[in-house]
């Protein structure tokens, strides 16, 4: 049974099929798929599982084996009350982190063996991995809500010197909060605040109840203030079974050489694959500790796979590599230099935290770059600088001299890629504008054409409501067999078309399609009419008779005499109720005035800086104006959801063009306005999105009137709801000078749909290693393998200067994940000279994000550490244009 497989309304019996391990059990599953893993089987099942023996778990889920009783956190959902025969609600597992927070109204029923039921409950599970450090030590887990709370105890976690890193998954199966937000902390065994290295937050899929937690960031985890034990991060590994080192694909030994614990990888000639050493810090040690100085360093050597020791220069790619890296602030690193005659390298320098360390929520050292290699350290340690210390210092100190100089600094912040900034009340107080609204362009006569055109094929067309995808648009496409629809029988159901801001048309014919596939016969009473410039109708005929399927209506304006005006209207008569439905309304004629230098419009809402009333997930609200139609911002659903661009400057807006989400949920898109609102925050016009919009359709919305100057666009519902579409498009001009200096810039996905390379491709999976620049998680890259070469895939950002801030590697997601870990992502210029470069190390998962210190390349690679196969799902390129 696979991950993410849903049991409902089942009946178990009779397994001797040889599945489930000769266990005659409905879920079987082996020691090696329980270690540090989530059984997730949501909505219908969910549940943590940890132990060292095989574990068993029954149609009734009691727990039919379990060393220290590590099967724990059992959640079932009963959606329809066909297992309790009670009512919706969850079986759950007798542990205080889900029993303690359970609304105390409702009274849960004792089940079989470990489980109660209890009806109305609505939980989710929620995940907080850490690792290293407290894992080998013990340490509790408080979870609080209010005035409730429930501590998780663990003891040491099971470790093994030849096994891979030490982590773990701490399960908590909880109701929303109702104070608003649970608060997670973490004490030593003995009791004292402590911090797991690194903590994240993730949440299993969503039960089909509601009440249920919602977001991550309903989960606060709270690190404890720095202080004195962060003067001594870690020294001299004087302690062999709490040494604190990890390593991915080979064991590590534990020796003594003269008085020190020597620690070594144990690489083996017939080893596969990249190997590394890395330690997770504690982060809290750096967030809020700016500018510290800490000297770090040790003693290591390298054997080759023949046992020999191996002499490196310190500056060839063959060299070890040390790496110190603070996610979400700085990474640095530096080559070292080795001995072939066995003797120790001393190394050590000294490393200055950034001024700004408050996004820090992960620190670790890695060292690789040995292929095949096994390394030795000894020694190690990392101290605050005496002369930094605020106290008097620490009661001992390695002698770690520096034998090399301090990195060279670089950015010590990056930008904030969640545009979760407060509204903006005023103007940038940097760079006002400088120059005011435009008059009008003088008016010159156009020449006359030799024949007329149709006018409205360039002209921008509105309706009262739209609904079953029948946009105004649809109107004047010059397509017979699509047809616009308005929402309801309403009486003076009306489409109007606007054939031109300033420019005065002579309007000589007036056509009317009818649609052809049905309903026709709805089309009866109404007006034909054209206005001018100020909506004076100048002509208008009435007609009362019934227009069939298909047919074509023509009007001859005055007599063919014409008319001048700018609008071309169809509206029924007031007292007739009726859906509004044609496939195309013509207007012949030609311009007869026109606007001499008018402005030029042009989409302006691309990239500029957009903010929402919440953020679900990652869905940014940048993604609203990142040019990619294939993704989507997206807020949570709550009540009066709104997403706003900020257009820099007053502007005059033509219409706005919105694109709504490919994927799925598309009818949340309804009883929308859109808002045009100026500098001071002003409403100046809005305009209603009635009727559902498809999944990938577009609705556009025209404003284009004297009035329609404004500086923000916003989209607002006033039902409870979630707000989410692909792109909004903004068509007109700014109507004063931009400021000097601009908003900080919206982060867009730079590698969407670039031209991407591979080293090798496996049986033409991927296009070549375009699926990783698609768009598409679902969709992979794939190469060769174990080929004699370390695989790789770069993708070519084009020649536009731009500044990369962030990288998103989603691995491939249907099979094999485990194959992407231990990764070196490269930063090359226009000449593929290496600027920068990033270590990864351990296991990527489904996703991981890294952050990027401003770098301006135009190239990014991505190498595997070993020879194996190189699968991608999608590689983010973030940040934004020069």
């Amino acid at each position: 049974m696979g991950l993410g497989t849903t049991i409902k309304n089942s009946v178990f019996s009779g397994f001797d099929n040889g599945c489930t391990g000769g266990k005659n059990a409905a879920v079987y599953i082996e020691n090696d798929q329980v270690r540090n893993a989530v059984f997730d089987a949501s909505p219908t099942l969910q549940g943590n599982i940890f132990g060292a023996n095989d574990e068993v778990i029954s149609a009734c889920m009691s727990i039919k084996s379990s060393r220290d009783g590590w099967v724990r956190y059992i959640a079932i959902e009963d959606v329809d009350g066909s297992m309790s025969g009670i009512g919706p609600g969850f079986f759950i597992q007798n542990e205080d982190a889900i029993t303690n927070f359970i609304d105390p109204s409702i009274t849960c029923h004792a089940e079989v063996n470990c489980l109660r039921f209890c009806p109305g409950a609505c939980l989710r599970l929620g995940i907080i991995s850490i690792s290293q450090d407290m894992t080998t030590r013990g340490f509790n887990m408080i979870i609080q809500d209010g005035t409730k709370s429930a501590t998780v105890v663990r003891g040491p976690i099971w470790f093994n010197e030849n096994q891979n890193h030490i982590s773990a998954h701490m399960p908590m199966v909880l109701p929303a909060p109702t104070s608003g937000i649970y608060q997670v902390s973490f004490t030593d065994k003995d009791g004292r605040p402590a911090w797991p290295g690194y903590a994240t937050t993730s949440l299993e899929k969503e039960p089909a109840c509601t009440g249920g937690l919602v977001d991550a960031s309903q989960v606060e985890l709270v690190m404890p203030p720095p202080d004195t034990r962060c003067n001594d991060l870690f020294f001299r590994d004087v302690y062999p079974s709490d040494h604190g080192w990890q390593n991915f694909f080979a064991g590590m030994d534990i020796s003594e050489d003269n008085g020190s614990y020597v620690i070594s990888t144990n690489r083996r000639k017939h080893d596969r694959g990249h190997v590394n050493l890395s330690r997770t810090l504690d982060a809290s040690c750096f967030k809020g500790l700016s500018g510290r100085k800490y000297t770090i360093g040790g003693k290591i050597r390298i054997k080759d796979a023949e046992g020999l020791y191996v002499a490196t220069d310190g500056t060839s790619d063959v060299s070890p590599k040390v790496s110190f890296v603070m996610n979400g602030v700085m990474a640095k690193s530096w080559n070292i230099a080795t001995s072939s005659d066995g003797t120790w390298t001393d190394w050590s320098a000294i490393i200055t935290l950034p001024q700004d360390t408050s996004l820090v929520w992960k620190a670790s050292i890695i060292i690789d770059k040995a292929e095949k290699r096994e390394f030795s350290i000894k020694d190690w340690g990392m101290v605050l600088v005496p002369s930094e210390s605020p106290t008097a210092g620490p009661t001992s100190s390695p002698s770690l001299s520096p034998t090399t100089a301090e990195p060279t600094s670089s950015p010590t912040s990056a930008p904030s890629l969640s545009p979760t900034t407060p509204l903006p009340t005023a103007s940038p107080t940097t760079g006002e504008p400088t120059t005011s609204t435009p008059t009008l362009a003088p008016i010159t006569a156009a020449p006359v054409p030799a024949t007329p055109t149709n006018l409205a094929l360039t002209g921008l067309a509105s309706m009262a409501t739209e609904c079953h995808n029948g946009f105004a648009r649809k109107a004047i496409d010059g397509l017979p067999n699509t047809i616009m629809h308005s929402c309801s029988s309403a009486p003076g159901e009306w489409l109007l078309v606007d054939l031109g801001k300033d420019i005065i048309n002579r309007i000589d014919t007036v056509v009317v399609k009818n649609r052809a596939d049905c309903c026709g016969g709805r089309l009866k009473r109404f007006h034909v009419e054209v206005l001018d410039a100020d909506k004076t109708v100048v002509w208008s005929d009435f007609h009362s008779g019934t227009v069939g399927n298909g047919v074509v209506k023509t009007w001859s304006v005055n007599g063919g005499a014409g008319a001048l005006g700018r609008w071309v209207r169809v509206r029924f008569e007031e007292t007739y109720r009726s859906f509004l439905h044609i496939a195309e309304l013509e207007a012949w004629g030609y311009p007869v005035v026109v606007p001499a230098n008018s402005p030029e419009i042009r989409e302006i809402a691309l990239y500029r800086p957009a903010t929402q009333s919440s953020t679900y997930g990652t869905a940014y609200a940048n993604k609203g104006v990142d040019g990619n139609f294939a993704n989507a911002f997206h807020t949570k659903c709550g009540s009066h959801p709104w997403w706003e661009v900020d257009l820099g400057v007053d502007s005059f807006i033509q219409d706005v063009e919105i694109t709504n989400r490919v994927q799925c949920c598309g009818g949340r898109l309804r009883d929308a306005y859109v808002e045009l609102h100026d500098s001071d925050r002003n409403l100046v016009e809005k305009r209603l999105i009635k009727g559902a919009v498809g999944n990938g359709q577009k609705v556009v919305k025209v404003f284009n009137e004297d009035i329609s100057i404004g500086r923000y666009i916003r989209v607002s519902m006033s039902r409870n709801d979630c707000l989410h579409f692909a792109e909004m498009e903004v068509n007109g001009y700014h109507t004063m000078e931009m400021p000097t200096s601009s908003p900080t810039p919206t982060v867009v996905n730079l590698s969407l749909g670039k031209p991407a390379t591979e080293s090798t491709t496996y049986n033409n999976a991927g296009s070549g290693g375009l699926a990783a620049v698609d768009g598409v998680d679902e969709t992979f890259t794939h190469t060769k393998c174990w080929t004699g070469i370390n695989q790789w895939w770069e993708v070519d950002l084009g020649t536009n200067p731009l500044t990369i801030v962030q990288i998103e590697v989603v691995n491939r997601l249907n099979c094999c994940g485990g194959r992407l870990h231990d990764y070196t992502i490269s930063f090359l210029d226009e000449n593929e000279a290496l600027v920068d470069s990033i270590f990864v190390a351990g296991h990527n998962g489904n996703r991981k994000t890294v952050t990027v210190d401003s770098v301006n390349a135009r190239f990014v690679k991505i190498q595997l550490g070993d020879q194996d196969c190189l699968s991608l799902g999608e590689v983010r390129v973030l940040g934004w244009y020069n």
